[in-house]
């Protein structure tokens, strides 16, 4: 048996499509849906957060379009200073990944 992950942000609805890849033959499959104990309206919060800092940073980068190579040593600095940091909170952290890949191991052991 072959383990396939996808990873789905459950809307407000509970409801979502999931398009399998091609390596999944048809036929009779089980659906199974871990769901993080750590996970939470904080987390939540948290991740909207991080995509708003991003959508932010994005559409204030998108007022100077010229590529990054084409920008003054000063203005790259900006650039970076700028970004530095926008990122965090939008992946789950390192300890995060290493239980989820555990996890991963376990279900394909029981298999």
């Amino acid at each position: 048996m072959q383990a396939h992950r996808i990873h789905v942000t459950v809307p407000e609805d509970r409801r979502t499509v999931v398009e399998l890849p091609a390596t999944v033959p048809t036929g009779p499959v089980e659906l199974i849906i871990l769901v993080s104990e750590e996970q939470g309206e904080p987390l939540e919060k948290a991740s909207r957060e991080a995509l708003a800092r991003w959508d932010a940073a994005a559409a204030e980068l998108a007022l100077d379009p010229r590529p990054f190579r084409e920008l003054t040593i000063e203005e790259r600095h900006a650039r970076l200073r700028r970004l530095r940091g926008v990122g965090q909170g939008l992946l789950p952290p390192s300890e995060e990944f290493l239980k989820q890949r555990r996890e991963e191991v376990e279900i394909e052991d029981r298999e």
